[in-house]
């Protein structure tokens, strides 16, 4: 920390409007002198540490021979206890997710050369579970797009067409269980990013309620939309997850009263009687594809011809939720991110004292390589912070508590709200020369059904239902706070109905 002088403190008060006398300003050095002893209390003493308990290896980049659909940006084998509820299971973990020993970069070259010092609370919890940490998954640059076109070196291709996308920011995760290199992982979630790639890699991927897993040791975007969430080959596989991951962990500030579930009992669970709400503003959207809803709507047919109680409702406020929700991300993001470069104030619980240093000069030293969607949040933040001083994003947050009501108000008299997760199946990957606005939108366009429950806060989970085009397409389930029993109910009733596989079936014949 060097202190300022009186020849700083006066460009400072400059630019902030400020008018100082020549013996205010003096008066303000010597002030700033007495902070001295302080700072060098805290250059002597030692940062907290977080032991990392298990030994390992440093791990390797991966063989693209064995990375076909660039899933892994690095492959591990940190064995966890011998037996637990994981034993057995191999695990990718997002790689916006500290894993100790293990580059971070969250799919940026600005976090090229990161690397954590400590794993972040899920990765205990997995090591402590018997689980084995296989690698880390590639996601999108800095997690900023609902497709999978901006991970750095390469776009993560979709297994079931190469040419078209993953789905983000999760991407990897989602291409790694589709390819049958895993059967579950970690990934994150602020805008869709773990129920978009789930729907359109047809796999499943559970946003859980926003607290109820801890996300200490995660590249945050916004806290209040920041989830870390279980994705899996099937429903069990992220039931199992979920139940060893959630959970108070005493340091992360978005848990509170979080509530946790005995979540596997609600796979075997009966479809009788299970009462499912279909949203109608989840459909025909503007940007919707009519038969990937048509294979959504024969879905929830199904799940009403074997005795589940489905009928239609209306909220218009669903449409109101997306817009909300997009201004209170785009102004948090860019203050946490930019202003504050991750620290943040005022809350108690782990900081992230390295990611933040090392995040504040690789940013500041070169913006240039922060990706479009990046660029935008930084731009058009700035802007925002000097138009509005903060009241369209206090707005914004207050109105979340309305969206949240909303919401609730249907599940107040059903058990889980239905609607397409997505509405359309997966498109092509932009090509080479897409211009900056065709980059952003390509990565924002899908999420008009998934981000209000980032919004809301609500449990939501995607869940394979079948084919349009030759690709899948996800049904998701929406339930009250901190109710992913009847969430993952819900999605075990369908699965169990056998829909999928009979694509599956379908399309190999």
């Amino acid at each position: 920390m060097r202190l300022p002088g009186e020849h700083d403190l006066a460009n400072l008060a400059k630019s902030l409007g400020l008018t100082l006398s020549t013996s205010e300003l003096r008066s303000l050095v010597r002030l700033s002198e007495a902070m001295q002893p302080a700072y060098e209390c805290l250059d002597r003493l030692a940062p907290a540490e977080f032991a990392v308990e298990r030994s390992r290896k440093g791990g390797r980049l991966p063989d693209p021979a064995t990375n076909p659909f660039n899933a892994w940006a690095w492959i591990t084998e940190i064995a966890g206890k011998a037996e637990g509820p994981l034993a057995g299971r191999r695990i990718g973990i997002k790689d916006n997710i500290a894993v100790a020993g293990a580059p971070m970069r969250n799919g940026s070259r600005l976090l090229s050369d990161f690397m954590p010092d400590e794993d972040a609370t899920v990765v205990t919890r997995i090591l402590d579970a018997g689980g084995t940490i296989a690698g880390k998954t590639v996601c999108e640059d800095l997690c900023f797009s609902g497709s999978s076109h901006t991970s750095i070196p390469a776009p993560v291709l979709n297994p079931y067409d190469r040419t078209r996308s993953a789905g983000g920011s999760s991407s990897g995760n989602a291409a790694a269980i589709a390819a049958g290199d895993i059967t579950m992982a970690i990934g994150g979630d602020q805008g869709g990013s773990v129920r978009t790639p789930a729907s359109w890699c047809g796999i499943v991927g559970l946003k859980p309620t926003h607290g109820l897993v801890p996300y200490t040791g995660a590249f945050p975007i916004e806290p209040s939309f920041d989830h870390l969430g279980p994705m899996g080959r099937t429903v069990e596989d992220v039931a199992l997850l979920l139940s060893v991951i959630a959970g108070p962990d005493g340091l992360d500030p978005r848990q509170q009263n979080v509530v946790v579930q005995d979540y596997l009992p609600a796979l075997t669970e009966p479809i009788t009687g299970l009462r499912v709400a279909v949203l109608s503003e989840g459909f025909r959207r503007p940007e919707s594809d009519p038969e990937s809803d048509a294979v959504v709507r024969s879905a929830l047919d199904a799940m009403s011809m074997a005795s589940a109680v489905v009928e239609e409702v209306s909220l218009p406020q669903h449409l109101d939720a997306y817009h909300i929700g997009s201004i209170a991300i785009f102004e948090g993001a860019a203050a946490l991110l930019f202003s504050d470069d991750l620290a943040g104030t005022g809350f108690k619980g782990y900081y992230p004292e390295k990611m933040a240093a090392y995040w504040a000069r690789a940013w500041r030293d070169n913006p240039d390589a922060l990706p479009a969607i990046g660029k935008f949040a930084l731009l058009f933040g700035a802007h925002a912070r000097q138009i509005t001083r903060g009241s369209t994003y206090a707005k914004a947050q207050n109105l979340r508590r309305t969206i949240r009501a909303a919401y609730d108000s249907i599940l107040d008299h059903y058990d889980v709200v239905a609607m397409p997760t997505l509405p359309f199946v997966a498109p092509r990957l932009p090509t080479s020369d897409a211009t900056l606005e065709q980059v952003v939108i390509a990565g924002l366009d899908m999420e008009g059904n998934a981000a209000p429950f980032d919004a809301s806060g609500h449990p939501a989970i995607s869940v394979p239902c079948g084919l349009c085009h030759g690709l899948p397409v996800g049904l998701m389930f929406v339930g009250r706070h901190f109710d992913e029993r009847k969430v993952l109910r819900a999605a075990a009733s369908f699965e169990r109905l056998g829909l999928w596989n009979s694509y599956k079936t379908n399309e190999r014949e």
